[in-house]
């Protein structure tokens, strides 16, 4: 027998590592994302992606605890077998930034053993535009989840833009080297710019079953995984949220990313002609007493017809209070001439009340059944404020009933989106940012213009946000500095499945911008980024039909935005452009009429704090 030579073994052995690195690793279609896995000496395993040749996580922590001693995932691991298989299926939802989805990537899942012969399993996808991941594990009994080891362990040089935890995730996503950031607890969704070269957004998609998450910092420039309580059981079979990256060299990769749907499961809502997103009337906002009178209310479905919006947003809870929910609308005679009227103009009412009314299966049965009754198609359901496992449970229970009966829904008092919207396609919107409301509270900080310019790559770019804008009313306990442009511009710049327009009847039907007005649409069937940074302006197009509507906002002093109009089909275009008036931005606006084509770069100036707006009828 020869004898084997000590290079040629580690020949060898440099060989099997290669196939076993080369095994445990996962590439994006075109390949330009990676996550590769790795097994240390003691049997821990990391995670590293890279994206477009930087690495963004290196030596990323993966595990959990449970507890049973004997099903971890923190050591001793041993790769057991993987299965590779490709991801590529198309669908359609009535609401979001696009129509028509899809959802393409490579998948492997990796199942590891301990030591003890239990088995977890690590599935990993790799998309064009992200990469996530997730754990699962199986067996005979109730499975208690005690803790999340996951860690995303960023470069030095990583750039943040995102919130200090509050459970209403009503908060602001300040612009902060991760390094100095010394708030414990974090949110996602979590904007950040690896060496000024890709750009990531961090989240977490598909929580149905369990707590979602929030992030704290666990080292200078290290995140965690943290459960909002200390355990929570699930029934024999466990798939953690998936832990997702939204991965691009530029910001429009951020921006029109539809992963957190991908991500999740397909549509529960077998046939879904019944769910009809539009504008809506928010008449608390102008008058909080507006619940409690028929006449007041009618005012706004008169409103809502003028304009040919769809919607209003009758509390019907808040009847006799502008604060306290109470049951004094079961009573109250003129609900049904109220709907009655509303029906006869065209406008659907939606309904609100609040989770202590909707905790059970019993509770939403009686109340949806009286919806049904006095012609109330849709409900806007408030005070969640929790990530706890009874709170998204609760979630997923409510839209399961409401689409039972047809009914639409907006989650109000709530956490950031995960993408529940390809699974239960009634959910409309849903709060969790900081929105118009604030104009109206005396002691908190409103919105801002470096806010408004924030969500669109922070917020929004996970789900519809119910900001309720286009307050044009300056209302004097938090007066706004946005400009009329500005706030016009923000229905296109923000997307929604319901488009609450917060301000009073007047304001709307005596606006310069009019034609503009009746002219929004809260279903998209496309989206281009054109131009913009976090918190300092944002340029964008979004396209209904054959119309592309297109929109910028500003903060901070005025400038200058180059819009390329290569998008748009050949063709000469009459358009109408709602910009910034020169006296008094604040309060009016100026009307300018073009002719443009796509050969023609458009110039935009946006004054302080400003916007822009206008539709390319027919070019598309």
């Amino acid at each position: 027998m020869k004898q084997v030579t000590p290079l040629l073994c580690l020949f060898f052995a440099c060989i099997i590592a290669g196939c076993a690195s080369h095994k445990m690793s996962v590439v994006s279609p075109s390949g330009q994302n990676s996550i590769s896995l790795k097994l240390d000496d003691s049997g821990a395993l990391t995670y590293e992606i890279i994206s477009f040749g930087t690495t963004v996580i290196r030596n990323g922590r993966l595990g959990f605890n449970t507890a049973a001693d004997s099903i971890h995932f923190n050591k001793t691991l041993q790769l057991k077998s993987v299965h590779a298989e490709d991801i590529d299926t198309a669908y359609m939802l009535p609401t979001g930034k696009r129509s028509h989805y899809t959802n393409k990537a490579s998948q492997k899942t990796f199942v590891f053993q301990n030591a003890e012969g239990g088995e977890v399993s690590l599935i990993c996808r790799a998309y064009d535009d992200g990469i996530a991941f997730r754990y699962e594990l199986q067996r005979p009994g109730p499975i208690t989840i005690t803790a999340e080891n996951t860690g995303f362990s960023l470069p030095e040089n990583t750039e943040t833009w995102m919130m200090d935890y509050v459970s209403s995730y009503e908060n602001f996503y300040p612009d902060r080297m991760l390094d100095t950031i010394t708030h414990p607890a974090l949110s996602y969704p979590a904007l950040m710019h690896i060496d000024n070269k890709v750009w990531l957004l961090l989240t977490e998609a598909s929580v149905y079953d369990q707590p979602a998450t929030h992030l704290v910092k666990t080292g200078p420039t290290a995140l965690g995984v943290a459960l909002p309580q200390p355990a929570y059981t699930v029934d024999s079979v466990w798939q953690s949220p998936w832990r997702t990256f939204i991965l691009g060299d530029s910001l429009g990769t951020i921006v029109e990313s539809t992963l957190a749907e991908n991500l999740n499961p397909p549509s529960h809502i077998k046939h879904t002609d019944w769910i009809t997103p539009g504008v809506a009337v928010f008449p608390w906002w102008g008058n909080y007493m507006a619940n409690s009178y028929i006449d007041t209310l009618e005012e706004y479905v008169d409103l809502a017809a003028a304009m040919g919006w769809k919607w209003i947003e009758f509390d019907v809870s808040l009847v006799g209070s502008p604060w306290r929910t109470s049951n004094l609308w079961e009573t109250t005679p003129w609900l049904k001439d109220f709907t009655a009227y509303a029906t006869s103009k065209g406008v659907n009412v939606y309904g609100w009340d609040e989770i202590k009314t909707l905790d059970t299966h019993q509770k939403r049965a009686s109340i949806f059944g009286k919806y049904r009754q006095l012609g109330i198609k849709g409900i806007k359901i408030d005070y969640m404020n929790s990530d706890e496992a009874y709170a998204v449970r609760f979630r997923d229970s409510a839209l399961m009933d409401a689409a039972s009966d047809h009914l639409l829904v907006s989650f109000h008092g709530e956490t950031a989106p995960r993408g529940m919207r390809r699974k239960w396609p009634n959910l409309m919107t849903e709060e969790g940012v900081r929105g118009a409301e604030y104009y109206t509270f005396k002691d908190a900080a409103p919105p801002n213009p470096t806010h408004n310019c924030t969500l669109p790559f922070t917020r929004n770019v996970i789900g519809s946000m119910d900001y309720t804008p286009v307050t044009f009313t300056i209302r004097p306990e938090n007066p706004r500095i946005t400009t009329y442009a500005h706030e016009l511009a923000l229905p296109i710049i923000f997307e929604s499945g319901w488009t609450c327009m917060a301000d009073r009847p007047e304001m709307y039907l005596n606006s310069p911008a009019l034609d503009m007005l009746k002219q929004i649409k809260t279903t998209w069937d496309d989206i281009r980024f054109i131009d913009g940074y976090p918190g300092k302006f944002i340029c964008l197009a979004r396209r209904n039909g054959h119309d592309w509507y297109l929109a910028a906002i500003n903060a901070g002093e005025a400038r200058d935005v180059k819009i390329p109009l290569n998008f748009i089909r050949n063709g000469t275009y009459q358009v109408k452009c709602y910009e910034d008036a020169v006296e008094d931005p604040l309060t009016h606006i100026n009307i300018v009429q073009q002719k443009v084509s796509n050969h023609d770069t458009l110039s935009v100036h946006l004054a302080e704090n400003g916007g822009f707006s206008t539709i390319l009828k027919n070019a598309y």
